[in-house]
């Protein structure tokens, strides 16, 4: 576990040199709401270990996400797979991550969101992991999530994951699109994986303030990225 989050904190700084979105997608999510999504994020997440890197490599495509109805709510949802087989200072690192990222309730009047979802687990599809406070990327079967809620001011609530799963079934991809930099070769595959959540969450700091629930079926697809990292960083 302390290696990866070594490599992660390495990788930080040479991701932006590889990071490139490219191609034109004609049902791409406008930049506002992009910008309500990554601003809700950030004011949440911004102190956990893994997500500064996790969001430098999943931000440049998350305009991609699907739209997921039932009933009356339409969530966008994308699906992020991490494949690394790379080294640092000698010493191997290797894991595979999986990581569902979903949104609903945009306002264009405010520029908010008024829920995001990210959702971590060990492993890439198939994945059955449970959800907890603590997240162990080497182990398979554990996994953690956040509920976060965007008020009109921009002002955010989170929650973390007290129980729930993440469960993906399948993933598919088609040509990856590879970039240098650093030491590494990151390459990057569009596809789609399938597969559900749900997570029950209490209210941090304070988990005594309130609790909530969700869950989101995507059995039937949601468009989905994996990064396959290899190289090495000193």
């Amino acid at each position: 576990m302390r290696r990866l989050l070594l490599f992660f904190i390495a990788l930080g700084s040479v991701i932006a040199a590889c990071s490139d979105a490219g191609g034109v997608d004609p049902d791409a999510i406008a930049t506002p709401e992009i910008a309500a999504v990554r601003r809700a994020l950030d004011s949440a997440l911004i102190g956990d270990t893994l997500f500064p890197t996790l969001a430098l490599l999943v931000f440049p495509y998350i305009d991609r996400a699907s739209r997921v109805a039932a009933g009356g709510d339409t969530t966008r949802v994308v699906g992020i797979e991490l494949d690394i087989r790379a080294t640092q200072a000698g010493d191997s690192v290797i894991a595979d991550l999986s990581a569902v990222l979903g949104w609903n309730g945009y306002s264009a009047t405010t520029q908010t969101v008024d829920s995001v979802f990210f959702i971590l687990g060990a492993g890439r599809a198939p994945v059955d992991d449970s959800l907890s406070t603590r997240f162990a990327p080497d182990t398979a079967g554990t996994g953690t999530g956040f509920m976060i809620h965007q008020e009109a001011d921009s002002s955010v609530r989170a929650w973390l994951a007290r129980g729930g799963h993440l469960r993906t079934t399948a993933s598919t991809y088609g040509r990856g699109r590879t970039q240098s930099g650093g030491g590494l070769e990151l390459t990057t595959f569009r596809g789609t994986m399938n597969g559900a959540f749900a997570i029950t969450a209490k209210q941090v700091p304070d988990s005594t303030i309130s609790t909530v629930t969700s869950a989101k079926d995507f059995g039937s697809g949601a468009r989905a990225l994996k990064v396959r990292i290899r190289g090495s960083l000193p």
